[in-house]
C-alpha cells in the first residue's frame, strides 16, 4: 500500500519499460535519513526518467509519514510493515537500494548509505544514458 494514502497501492508494475531505484528504508534508520536527501535530488533531477520508490519496512505509519516530511521526500513510499517486501528482495540491513532494469532485471543491490558516486553507477547500471 501506499504510505500516505493506504487505500492506494503502488506496485512496480506502474514502471513497467523504465528503470528504477528502489530504496528500503525505516524512521529509525540514522543512516537512511542521511541518504534521503540524495535520493530525492536525484529523483528530481532525473525529471521521471527513472522511477524511484521507497519502501518503508518494518516501521510504523504515522513516525515513517514525519520521516518523510522531514527529509522532504517526494517520490512514491510504500509501507511494508511486516517485511514481507524486504524478505522477498533478499535484504541484509537497512539502508537498501536496488537497481531494476526496465525490463525489470535486479542490475544491482547496495546495502548500506549511498553517496553520489554510489548512487550515479547505480542509475548508470540500468539507465546508461540518463
Amino acid at each position: 500500500p501506499d504510505l500516505a494514502d493506504p487505500s492506494k497501492v503502488i506496485s512496480l508494475t506502474e514502471f513497467r519499460g523504465k528503470p528504477a531505484v528502489i530504496n528500503f528504508w525505516a524512521s529509525w534508520c540514522v543512516p537512511c535519513r542521511r541518504e534521503m536527501p540524495l535520493l530525492e535530488r536525484s529523483y528530481r533531477a532525473l525529471g521521471g526518467r527513472v522511477a524511484f520508490v521507497g519502501i518503508d519496512t518494518n516501521d510504523s505509519r504515522a513516525p515513517a509519514l514525519a520521516f518523510l516530511r522531514a527529509t522532504g521526500v517526494t517520490y512514491p513510499s510504500t509501507y511494508d510493515p511486516d517485511g514481507r517486501a524486504a524478505t522477498a528482495y533478499g535484504l541484509l540491513g537497512l539502508p537498501t537500494t536496488v537497481f531494476v532494469t526496465a525490463s525489470g532485471r535486479i542490475a544491482e543491490r547496495r546495502l548500506g548509505i549511498l553517496d553520489p558516486a554510489s548512487l550515479s553507477e547505480g542509475i548508470a547500471a540500468v539507465a546508461p544514458r540518463s
